[in-house]
């Protein structure tokens, strides 16, 4: 298997004919744009890519690897604890994780179920037929291989409680044995029947796939077993490295925080100092533009509407007009010069200040100089 998944790495990894292709291909879509730049950077991108993601794949099937490893080592010190330790009981496992996975349990599943069962016997061969038992009720109840294994396991002890409980209505047998053949008698075909279901062909196919990869991380299991140690090392250093430095930096922090805080102070001073200078000024501007509008001399005057002074209401006229405080009568009043042929501005002016009458009811009156 080993040898297998080192040939599978290097038909991944190590064939690039079919991924050059591609490269060269995306290659030359990039040129279209016209530019070799931008097809190079095209194709290191996708290998950055690919290699990521390789080393994302690698470091994941390496753990699963390892945490195989970790298990089979548990259930070899529970096999030792309980003194069922043989030379056939490695094989005895094997087969029975080979036959738990036919039927659609994963390995973790078969050693976790054979632990509590092989502590309790006392004895792998009869643990590894109890478990084909405790498979099939498992099925059959619902449950998870452990939760059915540890209650065969307390009913082989001589308390059937738990197994009964899983399967109620049951008659108990008048030993722990008779219970588990009864129950087993209940669940028989059970596992295989779910096996050959789609759900179990699902199941057995996701493990197959787990496998592989737990086999292709062995490849790689001594690599990360060389170099963790290292990294680990490489981790307690750079911690005692803090605390070493941490007490000098501490009071240099402090030092900074303070400075930080006396100028956070003072923006907000100047801040406020700003703002009230702005709320000051707002208030004399209003305070000035009401006693300007107060001595407005000009206050009140309405002045009539005169189309005659627009370039576009009198045609061939030139008017300018100039305000002045008095009139010619001694009385307040505007004078307005007017330039152009007399009789039209007078018949113009004539006929503005009787519309003027009209929409305002106050009469003007007008005079006319002539120069």
């Amino acid at each position: 298997m080993p040898g297998s998944g080192v040939s599978l790495i290097v038909s991944i990894i190590g064939d690039t004919k079919q991924l050059g292709k591609a490269l060269d291909a995306a290659g030359v879509d990039v040129k279209g744009f016209g530019t070799d730049t931008l097809a190079t950077a095209a194709k290191v991108s996708v290998v950055a890519g690919v290699a990521v993601a390789a080393g994302a794949a690698v470091l994941g099937m390496a753990k699963a690897a390892a945490q195989d490893r970790d298990e089979q080592n548990k259930l070899q010190l529970a096999i030792t604890a309980a003194g069922a330790a043989t030379k056939e009981s490695t094989a005895q496992v094997e087969a029975a994780i080979a036959a738990g996975q036919d039927k659609a349990f994963t390995d973790s599943e078969t050693r976790e179920g054979l632990q509590s069962l092989v502590t309790a016997t006392k004895d792998v061969s009869m643990a590894t037929g109890l478990l084909t038992k405790a498979q099939d009720i498992a099925r059959l109840t619902g449950v998870d291989l452990a939760t059915a294994s540890d209650a065969v396991a307390k009913a082989y002890a001589g308390n059937d409680k738990a197994l009964a409980k899983l399967i109620p209505g049951m008659t108990k047998g008048a030993t722990g044995m008779e219970t588990i053949g009864i129950a087993a008698g209940l669940a028989a075909g059970q596992a295989t029947t779910f096996a050959k279901s789609a759900d179990g062909m699902e199941a057995r196919a996701g493990d197959a796939f787990s496998e592989l990869g737990e086999t292709i991380g062995e490849v790689f299991l001594p690599v990360l077993d060389a170099i963790l140690p290292i990294v680990i090392q490489m981790i307690k250093l750079f911690g005692t490295l803090i605390k070493a430095v941490l007490p000098f930096l501490v009071p240099i922090l402090k030092v900074v925080g303070a400075a930080l805080t006396i100028v956070g102070n003072v923006l907000e001073m100047i801040v406020g100092w700003l703002i009230k200078l702005i709320n000051w000024i707002t208030k004399a501007i209003d305070i000035l533009a009401e006693f300007l509008a107060k001595i407005n001399p000009f206050q009140g005057i309405k002045l009539p509407s005169l189309p005659f002074t627009s370039g576009a209401g009198v045609s061939g006229l030139q008017a300018g007009t100039q305000a002045v405080g008095g009139g010619s009568s001694g009385g307040g009043g505007i004078t307005f010069n007017i330039y152009g042929d007399p009789s039209v501005i007078e018949a113009r002016v004539t006929k503005a200040l009787r519309d003027y009458k009209r929409r305002n009811g106050t009469e003007a009156v007008f005079s006319l100089d002539r120069f």
